[in-house]
């Protein structure tokens, strides 16, 4: 009885790993991946590009061990998709590494049919920052393009959420097997992604998500896409990683400008200084793939976007300003001086100030005590915070 041809996709995935390039020596070298498998170790090791890891994986992985992990993802509702299958998409074909096995939950957009843009930002991004990822997630899914991000905190959340409320198609890559309980505070987003668009990974099922595995994963989100837009990101953010795939890939990067001396600002606005496209609205993303798509894109007619963006840049304008106002009193820890340059005259969480110091939660506790005891901060109900008015 013939195999079922994903098996060997399967097998050889396990070995290699999510990432590697190795697949594109392979079929250069043999007629298709069963005919390399049944070639056994001493040609494998005579080719020259495996190392004794991936030589061992090769022995030990059995297609009955991959079978099996086709037969988990079925009853999981998850579904394969290798290179040699119709629906894998046609953009990551084109990538240097391409994933030799995709994991899917849900249904994967055409993404040859409508343009595609990826939504990337930092998990402690600010208000201003996910109010403009949900604008642009919205406006995107309006105008007719798939919304692509990871799924995580912050900017990617907030973009996915966008697409969804405009009732467009939205795809989540995640750094993890779909099944693990990643970020559980998203699970109901991510099951609302999988009914309106897809789930998407390299890594089997029950795979954790490792620090490693995030890297890796993002030049899917960039590769997925014809474009990139940076909303919010420190210097060292991974969603730069994901604009520099993107580039490699000759993908289209665009950023979001941001206010000169905010963190979260640093990453869209060296982009900006490299030579980048500067957006402040869906509009400005889709006017670029419009002749492409002929019939398929749809401009919108109001300014909400653009409205939105500003007057969020002017808020935080005026929380800098609120802030920038006061002189920092003397003698304050390094938490709680950080604390006090992003605190305002109006209540804000707890959680929200950490994200936009950057401080830990459990250094920013007795830093709040300090500003406390020192009569500089006003305390509220949930947990929230201003500065004292003097």
């Amino acid at each position: 009885m013939a195999i079922d041809q994903r098996a060997y996709w399967v097998w050889l995935q396990h070995a290699l790993q999510a990432g590697s390039s190795k697949t594109r020596h392979i079929l250069e070298s043999f007629e298709n991946l069963e005919a390399f498998h049944r070639a056994g170790l001493r040609e494998w090791s005579l080719m020259g590009i495996f190392t004794q890891r991936e030589l061992a994986a090769l022995r030990t992985y059995t297609l009955q061990d991959a079978l099996a992990q086709i037969d988990l993802c079925q009853k999981l509702g998850q579904h394969i998709l290798t290179p040699e299958d119709r629906d894998y998409p046609f953009l990551l074909r084109q990538i240097h590494n391409p994933p030799a096995v995709l994991y899917v939950q849900g249904r994967l957009p055409d993404f040859l049919e409508f343009p595609s843009v990826s939504i990337v930002g930092t998990r402690k991004a600010t208000l201003v920052g996910k109010r403009v990822a949900h604008s642009l997630g919205y406006g995107l899914a309006k105008g007719g393009a798939i919304v692509v991000s990871g799924g995580a905190l912050g900017i990617d959340t907030a973009a996915h959420k966008g697409a969804l409320l405009a009732g467009g198609k939205t795809v989540c890559v995640l750094g993890c097997g779909i099944s693990h309980p990643y970020l559980l505070a998203n699970a109901d987003l991510r099951d609302s992604i999988a009914q309106n668009g897809a789930l998407l990974s390299e890594y089997p099922p029950h795979t954790p998500a490792l620090r490693n595995h995030f890297p890796v994963r993002n030049r899917l989100i960039s590769g997925l896409t014809l474009g990139t837009v940076v909303v919010e990101a420190t210097e060292k953010s991974g969603s730069l990683i994901t604009a520099n795939e993107a580039i490699h890939q000759n993908r289209d990067v665009f950023a979001v400008p941001g206010l000169v001396g905010s963190r979260a600002s640093q990453g869209p606005n060296n982009l900006l200084r490299e030579g980048m496209r500067a957006v402040s609205c869906a509009n400005d993303i889709l006017q670029e793939y419009l002749f492409r798509f002929p019939g398929k894109i749809h401009l919108e007619e109001s300014t909400e976007s653009v409205m939105l963006i500003e007057t969020a840049q002017k808020e935080q304008k005026t929380v800098q300003g609120n802030t920038k106002d006061r002189e920092e009193p003397a003698g304050l820890s390094p938490y709680a001086a950080a604390l006090f340059r992003v605190l305002t005259c109006e209540p804000r969480p707890f959680l929200e100030l950490c994200q936009e110091a950057d401080i830990p939660t459990v250094c920013a506790l007795p830093a709040v005590t300090e500003l406390e005891l020192a009569g500089i901060i006003q305390g509220y109900s949930g947990r929230r915070y201003s500065l004292k008015e003097s």
